[in-house]
């Protein structure tokens, strides 16, 4: 026979941490206040509270990325993540590690402006796709014929 429900432990919900709550631990930490100090306040563990601080930099590349994508095209779920919104932090993250090594003043304006740029390049249809279409069938470029 099976095991039975009884026997099975119950794992703890995720909880999404909001920008608002990082960028705060952040704030305060930079100030001085102590990792214990933190998770008295939050109700977070330290182990939280340390990840957070050690990936700002991520943090506000994300927060730059949630900002510039519309509303409409991409649904923010920490169950499903279109691939595009993985690649366009991972590509803007990187150009931040780059301009961050420079020491150039990186504004959140920026990062928008170069996250929508990114953006518009990685949801634009493959030009080979639909330009050389006819071409490959021997049909010739598609045209729009009038009535």
């Amino acid at each position: 026979m099976g095991k039975t429900a009884k026997n099975k432990e119950v794992k703890p919900k995720r909880n999404r941490i909001t920008f608002e709550t990082k960028a705060k631990i952040i704030k305060l930490k930079d100030e001085g206040k102590k990792n214990s100090e933190l998770c008295r306040m939050f109700g977070y563990s330290t182990s939280t509270i340390a990840t957070i601080y050690n990936a700002k930099s991520k943090a506000i590349v994300q927060r730059a990325v949630e900002e510039c994508v519309p509303q409409g095209a991409c649904v923010f779920n920490t169950e499903y993540r279109p691939p595009v919104l993985n690649d366009l932090e991972t590509i803007l993250y990187e150009w931040f590690k780059r301009n961050e090594g420079r020491k150039v003043a990186l504004t959140m304006t920026a990062l928008q402006c170069k996250a929508r740029s990114i953006f518009a390049i990685l949801m634009d249809p493959a030009h080979g796709i639909f330009d050389n279409r006819g071409y490959r069938i021997n049909k010739g470029k598609p045209t729009l014929r009038s009535q």
